[in-house]
């Protein structure tokens, strides 16, 4: 009996191991370096945000993470690119909220679905809306902008970087809660940034940081951030809720892998992504500049796109928004 014991024991570890190549292999990430695709161009500030993250992970991970810039089509083209991978964990992309939540509604027809063709990692960091005047604007808070807004509908005009972009989606957000008619012109890029700030605009919705130097010159004036907490970067300006304009959110990034990915490696990719964010370094650099690092679990990020997908269906139909 005892030698059948034995035996039995020394059986199990080996057939357990045989039975599940996925912990086999979650115990032996990462074998080689990882590739991380993303759909922004090298250079820009989601560019720059991935790379800090992607040099922490390397570290931390004891193996190169190398970032392929695959821009185009709405970051589509990474995206594809990362559905023919191999489901390993070796292979990766950095997701924005446009790409997940948005793309739905603007692009027709869709070549992968953002829910089921992908395995979630986590979202690691939001990036708050910033509504400001120029300084040439005659409104100075957000109450002064919706009753002229109301009054004279269609004469202030408002700036973004573009049909489709961030500052878009979040103004006509805005419009449709709060019922305000302002005109929107469309720029490229950094462009209404310049126009917001010579007064060819009144008013401009962006991100944080490339805003502060003209509020600091006091070229341009914010009514109203985004998201659900004030800034310590600019600890005077109150959120859209704070003002009675609710469900403003934020933009935000986040990391999926192939659909398939073991979930003990989608586990191990997500522990690893938090240590690095969540590093002194990493979270004062981006609250510095009005972001905000916010790790989260690959459950939590599946549940995110999954609200988010419905709510800008709702906003793009209804404002008419259509990709550049």
């Amino acid at each position: 009996m005892n030698r059948l014991r034995r035996s039995i024991l020394l059986f199990a570890p080996a057939a357990a191991a045989s039975l599940s190549p996925a912990v086999a292999l979650a115990q032996s990430y990462p074998a080689r370096p990882i590739k991380v695709l993303t759909g922004v161009a090298a250079g820009s500030s989601p560019d720059g945000v991935l790379r800090q993250v992607a040099q922490a992970l390397g570290t931390s991970m004891g193996q190169a993470v190398i970032v392929e810039n695959r821009p185009g089509a709405n970051g589509i083209l990474a995206l594809e690119g990362l559905k023919s991978s191999t489901a390993d964990g070796h292979t990766i992309a950095m997701v924005a909220f446009s790409q997940m939540s948005v793309n739905p509604s603007l692009i027709a027809p869709m070549p992968h679905d953002p829910l089921q063709d992908f395995a979630h990692i986590g979202i690691f960091w939001r990036g708050p809306q910033l509504l400001s005047a120029s300084a040439a604007s005659p409104v100075s808070s957000l109450g002064e902008l919706l009753a002229m807004a109301k009054a004279r509908p269609g004469q202030l005009r408002y700036g973004s970087a573009g049909n489709g972009s961030p500052g878009h989606l979040f103004m006509e957000q805005l419009k449709l809660a709060a019922g305000a008619a302002v005109e929107h012109i469309p720029y490229k890029g950094t462009a209404a940034i310049v126009a917001g700030v010579s007064g060819e605009i009144d008013l401009l919705m962006d991100g944080v940081s490339p805003q502060i130097p003209h509020i600091r010159s006091g070229k341009l004036k914010p009514l109203a951030v985004s998201g659900t907490q004030r800034l310590g970067v600019l600890p005077d300006v109150p959120t859209f809720e704070e003002l009675g304009v609710a469900g403003i959110g934020t933009v935000w990034l986040g990391f999926v892998a192939p659909r398939g990915t073991p979930a003990a490696v989608v586990a191990r990719l997500n522990q690893e992504l938090r240590r690095a964010v969540e590093s002194p370094e990493f979270r004062g650099a981006s609250e510095g500049l009005g972001r905000l690092v916010t790790p989260g679990t690959p459950e939590g990020m599946t549940a995110t796109i999954r609200e988010e997908i419905p709510l800008w269906r709702a906003i793009v139909q209804r404002a008419q928004i259509r990709p550049e």
